[in-house]
């Protein structure tokens, strides 16, 4: 990564000093002053502020070597971001959607049987979208504002979500401002899952994906991977809960609890 020199390139660009950019993002000097000398990395929010600040992408922030450009291509970069640094995580951002009656969005559901269509384009195909079935859901949690989707749910990596349900997502634009721990519909080329996100987009360009079923081994997804991510907000079940832990579920606790006593080597 380039993000302790960029920081300084683009700090002398703009004639700025240390004590300005750090009020400006609200951070201590000797805080920059780390990140400019390598000594720390900012966290995704800062490095947010940073990239907005800069007027550059945080990929650009991240990975493109400015020193080695000149004051010209330098000038030249910050009027017209690079596309290959932007493309991938700002293009996906623009949401195919539907509208009643009324232009008003609607919420599409995404059925199983569409699931491998919509990862095959089907989610930024306005005639693929309009196909799907639609519908509106009066609750206070539903914001006007937002974009939601319904998308199924099959296997057993997703309980105590039965498998057969359906999740309700809410979209999400900036991938870097979502919180670890935070519950997720993945749309990825590999398909469609429910998981909870460890974000290591600004460290490692990728996602860790955890299972709410314990049985399953969380496992990373590279950024060119991703397709959308859209942010839990509620499930839908014709189940009734089932009271009793399933056997993937026992297996899963079995498998925490050996690698908690087992002795370190």
């Amino acid at each position: 990564m380039y993000i302790a020199d960029n920081l300084v390139v683009l700090r002398n660009y703009h004639k700025l000093t240390q004590v300005e950019v750090a009020q400006l993002i609200g951070i201590g000097r000797t805080t920059l002053t780390g990140y400019e000398k390598g000594e720390h990395y900012p966290t995704i929010d800062v490095a947010i502020q940073i990239a907005t600040l800069y007027k550059v992408t945080v990929e650009a922030l991240l990975y493109k070597p400015m020193r080695a450009m000149s004051p010209r291509q330098l000038e030249k970069f910050i009027a017209t971001p690079d596309p290959v640094l932007s493309g991938q995580l700002l293009q996906v951002r623009e949401v195919v959607t539907s509208v009643g009656p009324d232009n008003e969005e609607n919420i599409e559901l995404v059925p199983l049987r569409a699931t491998m269509g919509y990862v095959s384009g089907g989610y930024q195909d306005e005639q693929f979208i309009a196909s799907l079935s639609t519908f509106r859901l009066p609750l206070p949690d539903i914001s006007r504002n937002r974009k939601y989707r319904l998308f199924p749910t099959e296997g057993e990596s997703m309980l105590p979500i039965p498998s057969g349900a359906y999740v309700l997502g809410e979209y999400i634009e900036d991938w870097y401002s979502i919180k670890d721990g935070t519950g997720c519909v993945v749309v990825s080329t590999d398909g469609i899952v429910i998981k909870k996100i460890t974000n290591e987009l600004a460290a490692k360009s990728q996602l860790r994906l955890h299972s709410l079923n314990p049985a399953f081994t969380p496992y990373e997804l590279n950024v060119s991977h991703i397709l959308e991510l859209w942010k839990f907000k509620l499930f839908i079940s014709l189940d009734f809960p089932d009271a009793e832990p399933s056997l993937s579920t026992i297996l899963g606790e079995i498998r925490q609890i050996k690698e908690l006593v087992q002795p370190a080597r």
